[in-house]
């Protein structure tokens, strides 16, 4: 509408991440005809934290970007700001975050004319309120040091992306109603098409191209028009149909094993609503524990007797995780298990687990499992995983929990075929 926007003709941005980046763009379509947006950055280019893609926009829609510039001072008459003096920088030593460290370089000053400064250098949680030891979490648990207080997004991670923000208010959510117990369930959307185990397998054996995005011409980048246009139906259904479903199968690890080590195999979801023994003053009472629950279908363990470790899997593995390390470990022969540190091993209808020394052990007896451990023994039902008795083998010892139980009952039906 070449309506006065209030930030002037020339503004400058100071930072060199996504926002500072967001910022230029924003400012470039508010300075109308014949006005300038420049980026100070008191680095080079190359250690610009902002993603490339966005740093390509800038630099292809017109923008200057200064680098080894440290901002000194903001030049101002009668309040109203005229420019901002800087200072030339040089790069030395690596720093804390691993990048180059910026030093002045004396008697280097000079001056940037413009109307508005725009700072995008950062962000830090500001929750005064509460010690920040407090505030701290175990990775993928969301539950902060303060019971019932939980935290995501930039507050736990760190500056980040709104789609991993989004992503934590999910999980956090998710760690929420297994903590309180509720039951809550929502009718997930399904696919139009179920696809078996093979025609899953196909679809990433075949690549297939992303169509080409237009985008709105350089010179017609002074609004607020899309910069990528949409697709139309058409589009949209062939670019869908590239979809490899990697939340049902990824199975990556298993192709790039030299040695074979991981393993696919496939189970039923479940959903278990787990049970604690707590013992009080001799007394055995059983409550409420909160939710187990396996929802994809095809997983990966890793047979421990073949891996020799090589990290293949860690470098090909899309999420950035690595099976070896991660998925549960198993051994193929009694006595590689006995000289094991960690890991599963099974015999017949029962499956062992080691961990830091210690063994548990589940026993499948057609109606019921039989749990033990160092601490307890435990009888629980199969079909609903509810505690039938239990026996606490140490009087100190306050609770029983059964959440590893419910694991190994998953393992040791996936194992069974590899003996």
């Amino acid at each position: 509408k070449q309506e006065e926007t209030g930030i002037g003709k020339n503004v400058v941005i100071i930072g060199g991440g996504n926002t500072a980046m967001d910022a230029a763009r924003t400012a470039y379509r508010m300075v109308g005809e014949g006005g300038k947006v420049t980026i100070v950055y008191r680095r080079t280019i190359n250690e610009m934290p902002a993603d490339q893609g966005e740093i390509k926009a800038v630099l292809e829609e017109g923008m200057e970007i200064i680098e080894l510039t440290g901002p000194e001072k903001v030049i101002q008459e009668n309040n109203i700001v005229k420019a901002l003096l800087c200072s030339k920088m040089e790069l030395k030593d690596s720093d804390s975050s691993g990048r180059p460290r910026p030093v002045k370089v004396n008697n280097s000053e000079f001056e940037i004319p413009c109307d508005t400064i725009i700072p995008a250098i950062g962000q830090n949680l500001n929750i005064p309120f509460i010690q920040k030891e407090l505030l701290k979490a175990e990775i993928g648990k969301y539950q902060t040091q303060i019971d019932n207080i939980f935290i995501g997004g930039d507050a736990l991670r760190g500056a980040a992306t709104a789609i991993k923000a989004i992503g934590d208010g999910r999980k956090a959510a998710q760690k929420i109603i297994q903590k309180t117990q509720i039951d809550f369930s929502i009718s997930k959307p399904s696919h139009g098409k179920q696809f078996s185990k093979k025609e899953l397998m196909l679809k990433r054996a075949k690549r297939l191209f992303a169509p080409e995005i237009i985008e709105l011409d350089i010179t017609d980048r002074k609004n607020f028009k899309l910069v990528n246009e949409t697709l139309d139906e058409k589009m949209i259904v062939k670019e869908a149909d590239r979809c490899l479903y990697c939340d049902e199968i990824c199975n990556i690890c298993t192709t790039v094993c030299p040695n074979f080590a991981n393993y696919s195999y496939e189970i039923n979801p479940v959903t278990y609503y787990l049970q604690k023994a707590v013992q009080e003053n001799g007394e055995v009472e059983i409550v409420n524990e909160g939710i187990f629950e396996i929802n994809q279908k095809y997983q990966i363990l890793n047979i421990a007797n073949f891996c020799n470790e090589c990290g293949n899997c860690n470098t090909f593995c899309p999420t950035n995780s690595a099976p070896y390390k991660e998925k549960p470990k198993f051994w193929l022969s009694k006595s590689s298990f006995d000289l094991a540190k960690e890991g599963y091993f099974i015999e017949n209808d029962t499956i062992s687990y080691k961990h830091k020394g210690e063994i548990f052990i589940l026993k499948d007896l057609n109606d019921e499992y039989l749990y033990n451990t160092p601490r307890i023994e435990a009888l629980i039902c199969k079909s609903d995983f509810s505690i039938i008795q239990v026996k606490f083998k140490l009087k100190d010892y306050k609770e029983a929990i059964t959440y590893r139980a419910a694991e190994m009952s998953i393992l040791l039906q996936a194992g069974k075929d590899l003996y």
